[in-house]
């Protein structure tokens, strides 16, 4: 019971006994043989490992019932003997075996999960795609929306945990691979000591293809609830696992992808502190010294902009373009412009032009006005510049998106237009590709 973490009320629910019955049986006497099988039984669930576990079972049942010499318990050995050291190792395997079993479960779901949540994904895509050109469906267009949007969320926690349980896996299959050469060097000198097979790891039911994506809502909450257990279940194990070794591919793509950020992340407030350093010396030059001299600060924040500007995912998705149309290749890739990343890049400029000005009318205020204006002026200023670094302006770039659907719809004919797939008015609630 202690080795596969069977409390009490877990046992009384899986043997025929009553709760009087079981403690008493467990306080240190001599059990009924019915008893101790049903007990074993109950907890020991893998068949091979189940019938070794009742054959010790009632050989120990027995020498406790009839403690003598004539008595012989297998395997007869010294604590410090190989055979009991086999053994040892054996049971040892068989619990880690137990756990590997439950991480590659939820090793398999994960990765399931994620191709049925991609599928679900695409599905909700088209859908959203094909009623975008159906004003009357505005209410059913809300909800597709809302649920495309949970999808994507539980994508995205489901891509993490399926890294989370591949490095799981992995240490705990190194463990598991350690036992077994252990066993292996031990067996020699103890025959008798009993192999471990592993168990096959099978998908559950829920995440089976047909019955996942049969319902949406069922779906969602479908991986919300395996993604909660899988959580609690990496948790549970995952200090009992060895020091990891090196990192698999998965985690090692994890780990560039946080660098990735990082280096993003810093970017952009370098970007901010340029632009916010070349609009004060700009002032101060063009105030205390001459307007002429104001335009030096246009060397602080103008790589400033840049920065912000994120260039570096523009660089990898167009040079290639633009480099087969400067060799004349004759099937040059074509050009792709993503409305959603450039109203998020120029807002992002927004905001850091007012942290600029906020910062250009902290400095005037030492100068001209009362030092209690700092008191907004200040905190102000650092909340734009840090929203810069690393908000996110979701809503409004839906909105601009929107807005920007509905004049293409006053140009009808025109390449904005084919862009949005709208061919009247606004009010055709255009969507962006």
């Amino acid at each position: 019971m202690d080795v596969h973490g069977v409390t009490m009320r877990a046992l009384e629910e899986r043997i025929p006994y009553a709760r009087s019955t079981i403690s008493e049986n467990l306080k240190g006497k001599v059990p009924p043989e019915a008893f101790v099988e049903a007990v074993v039984k109950a907890v020991v669930l893998e068949t091979r490992k189940q019938a070794i576990d009742l054959r010790r079972a009632r050989d120990l049942w027995q020498a406790a019932r009839t403690p003598s010499t004539s008595v012989v318990v297998r395997p007869v050995a010294g604590a410090g003997s190989a055979v009991a050291l086999a053994d040892k190792t054996s049971d040892r395997l068989y619990e880690v075996m137990d756990r590997n079993l439950e991480l590659e479960k939820d090793r398999l779901g994960s990765q399931q999960l994620v191709l049925l949540l991609m599928r679900l994904v695409a599905s909700l895509q088209d859908q959203v795609a094909a009623l975008s050109e159906v004003p009357a469906a505005a209410a059913e267009m809300a909800t597709l929306t809302e649920q495309l949007h949970l999808a994507q969320q539980e994508l995205d926690w489901a891509r993490q945990a399926r890294s989370e349980a591949e490095l799981l896996a992995s240490r705990a299959q190194q463990e598991s691979f350690a036992l077994q050469e252990e066993l292996a060097r031990l067996r020699a000198a103890a025959p008798s000591a009993e192999e471990a097979v592993p168990v096959a790891a099978q998908l559950p039911a829920e995440l089976q293809e047909e019955f996942f994506l049969a319902d949406v809502q069922r779906a969602l909450a479908t991986a919300e609830g395996f993604l909660q257990e899988g959580a609690q279940l990496r948790e549970r194990l995952g200090g009992e696992l060895p020091v990891a070794t090196p990192p698999t591919e998965a985690v090692v793509k994890g780990e560039q992808e946080v660098m990735r950020i990082v280096v993003l992340l810093a970017c952009r407030a370098l970007g901010v502190l340029l632009l916010v350093g070349g609009s004060m010396v700009n002032y101060a030059l063009s105030t205390w010294f001459s307007r002429t001299a104001g335009g030096v600060g246009v060397f602080l924040w103008a790589p400033g902009v840049l920065l912000l500007l994120d260039p570096w995912d523009a660089y990898t998705d167009w040079w290639p373009a633009l480099r087969a149309r400067i060799r004349h290749d004759a099937d040059p890739p074509g050009w792709s412009v993503d409305l959603g990343n450039v109203f998020t890049r120029l807002l992002r400029v927004s905001w850091a032009v007012a942290a600029a000005v906020g910062a250009v009318l902290i400095l005037a205020t030492f100068y001209w006005w009362p030092l209690w204006w700092l008191i907004p002026l200040v905190p102000t200023t650092l909340g734009l510049a840090g929203y810069t670094v690393a908000g996110c302006s979701r809503p409004a770039v839906r909105v601009l998106i929107t807005l920007t659907g509905q004049v293409a719809g006053l140009f009808p004919g025109t390449a904005l237009a084919r862009a949005f797939k709208v061919e009247a008015l606004p009010g055709s609630h255009a969507q962006a590709p």
